[in-house]
């Protein structure tokens, strides 16, 4: 009652595709064997699905970078469930569903990207928008995973001259965009938890693909533009993050009671898996993992070489500092101030990137 109608969540404004996979996947296999029931579907797909999104990642990685590579964070990431209490009684809610469909989509995002221009590049792209479609009728906040997606684009839109395969990001674009704004009431007319589900999903892609169709038209349409085209790039990238942030600071005070709130609505109080861990917790069972991930991330800022990576390394590890440890660092330098740190280091990140981008269309 506290999360269901009539005092809490309206169903109406659900994305249950996990529970049709669940229900047809029962009238399939129970058909064959009968004394199989629901009980033992719901018992045993979380674990089937972690194993394909790792299975996934394992050869991904084994393919592009080696075996160590991708059996060391295969390791890693095999370790994660267990910092869920209700993983480790066997339900995983639609977690390790959604787990495994943003992990395959990212990854049939990245293969597409080192595939050879062709049929079998097309077919890859047609996969992964198709990916991103099931997880858009998954979970309210698969659009993490799409930013990813957006991320890597927006990254290549500001580093490379040309526009390359313009055609190929909107047929990514039609695999789910449309449909799930067809399908799901949530995406045309969502409220309460479902408020930002289309900024978080849609927009992000949708704007990439505005920004470049907008700077094709110019660069094709005004000759003299051509000789300015990275200064347009930039010009029209920060014009669309600047609509974002405005819409982050806009919409501000929804959060504190839609479902990507800060846990101020009594709903997302009351639910127990959401409530902050002691630092001892997360550093004893999960934090490990995102600190070497982090790491990672820090290490390799300097691929882009000394001077380039040097102010990436610097925010990331600020970035670090104010979240994984941010319980010592309220201790050592106060709440305030860390507050402060981590809005700056949000800043200098991705300032950070953005000197290192406009550097490597240096020639």
């Amino acid at each position: 009652m506290q999360r269901w109608l009539p005092n809490g969540r309206d169903n109406g404004q659900l994305l249950s595709l996990y529970a049709y996979v669940i229900a047809y996947t029962h009238k399939v296999i129970g058909w064959l064997f009968p004394k199989l029931t629901v009980y033992h579907i719901q018992l045993y797909a979380p674990a089937l699905c972690f194993m394909i999104g790792l299975g996934a990642v394992f050869l991904f990685l084994e393919r592009y970078y080696g075996v160590m590579f991708a059996c060391i964070v295969g390791v890693l990431l095999a370790t994660l469930p267990g910092s869920i209490s209700r993983s480790i009684a066997g339900f995983s809610d639609r977690d390790a569903w959604c787990w495994m469909l943003g992990t395959l989509a990212v990854i049939s995002y990245l293969w597409k990207e080192r595939l050879p221009l062709g049929r079998q590049r097309w077919l890859t792209t047609a996969l992964a928008g198709f990916i991103v479609f099931l997880g858009g009728l998954s979970w309210e906040a698969f659009g993490v995973f799409v930013l990813i997606i957006v991320a890597i684009e927006l990254w290549k839109f500001v580093t490379i001259d040309t526009e390359e395969h313009f055609k190929e990001y909107l047929f990514w674009l039609v695999m789910f965009v449309p449909w799930l704004y067809l399908i799901s009431p949530v995406y045309p007319s969502g409220y309460g938890f479902s408020t930002h589900v289309t900024a978080l999903l849609l927009f992000p892609p949708l704007t990439v693909c505005a920004v470049r169709g907008i700077r094709h038209g110019l660069l094709k349409g005004i000759v003299s533009l051509r000789q300015h085209a990275q200064k347009l790039t930039w010009g029209l990238t920060l014009i669309a993050l600047m609509l974002g942030i405005g819409y982050f600071f806009f919409q501000a005070e929804t959060f504190e009671t839609t479902a990507f709130a800060f846990q101020e609505s009594l709903l997302m109080k009351n639910i127990s898996e959401l409530e902050d861990p002691n630092f001892g917790f997360w550093t004893n069972w999960y934090g490990g993992v995102f600190a070497l991930g982090s790491l990672g991330w820090i290490v390799a800022s300097f691929q882009f070489g000394w001077w380039k990576g040097l102010p990436m390394a610097l925010s990331l590890s600020l970035f670090t500092v104010t979240t994984f440890f941010r319980d010592p660092m309220n201790i050592w330098v106060g709440e305030a101030t860390c507050n402060t740190l981590f809005i700056v280091s949000l800043g200098l990140t991705v300032l950070s990137f953005a000197v290192a981008s406009v550097l490597s269309t240096v020639k």
